[in-house]
């Protein structure tokens, strides 16, 4: 046998093994959306809106995608997303892109529970905005969940929590990986001023001089 022939053959064998190998993968993948339900990510005690489940691996904070939740959110609103911040499992990718908002993130121990929160930094102008929270599991694809039309008030900050329900390739609930929160259709409105408290004697002895005057011209 020619050393050329046992090259091809060598090189045969590897191919088949690596499609062996692959084929055992996708055949014996797991992965799912599990339980996973509106209820699993709550913001200020609501439950999200919607959620979108993707087997696809491709939500990562070095390179965050909508194309996993973009059309099954089409009908909630008009504009496009923009990263408002990210997460990883490690703490070094947590960067926050929004100068309206502040955010906070944190996991517990098994990576399958955490808390989100959410301020509007502004003190003079109520914000709302549609959200869209995506959480990566390891192995296990991501799961994006919708809250429509979302107010937050002026220097309000809204405490949410979120729970892994879906599973890994190996049919197990996931472990937390990568979040992104997305934002789109955000606009504000202007608060109006509260009177001080020091004025607010002077505004009732105002009116109740004013009612004086009328109950004289009546008379």
């Amino acid at each position: 046998m020619t050393i050329a022939r046992i090259a091809k053959i060598a090189l045969l064998s590897a191919t088949l093994l690596t499609a062996g190998a692959a084929n055992a993968t996708f055949f014996h993948s797991k992965a799912g959306v599990g339980k996973a339900s509106v209820d699993d990510v709550k913001l200020a005690g609501e439950n999200a809106d919607k959620l979108a489940y993707s087997s696809g691996d491709s939500l990562t904070v070095f390179g965050p995608s909508t194309a996993g939740f973009n059309s099954a959110f089409k009908s909630s609103g008009t504009g496009s997303w923009d990263t408002l911040y990210k997460e990883n499992y490690i703490g070094f990718f947590d960067l926050d892109f929004s100068r309206a908002f502040d955010f906070g993130f944190t996991e517990s121990r098994d990576g399958k529970t955490g808390t989100w929160t959410i301020t509007n930094v502004s003190k003079t102008v109520d914000a709302t905005l549609d959200l869209a929270l995506s959480l990566n599991g390891v192995n296990a694809g991501s799961t994006t969940f919708l809250f429509d039309n979302q107010a937050i008030g002026a220097g309000q900050t809204l405490t949410g929590s979120w729970n892994i329900e879906w599973l890994n390739n190996g049919g197990k609930t996931a472990r937390f990986d990568d979040a992104v929160i997305f934002g789109r259709d955000l606009s504000f409105k202007a608060v109006s001023p509260v009177p001080e408290p020091g004025t607010l004697p002077m505004l009732a002895a105002g009116l109740a001089l004013v009612g004086l005057l009328a109950r004289r011209v009546r008379k």
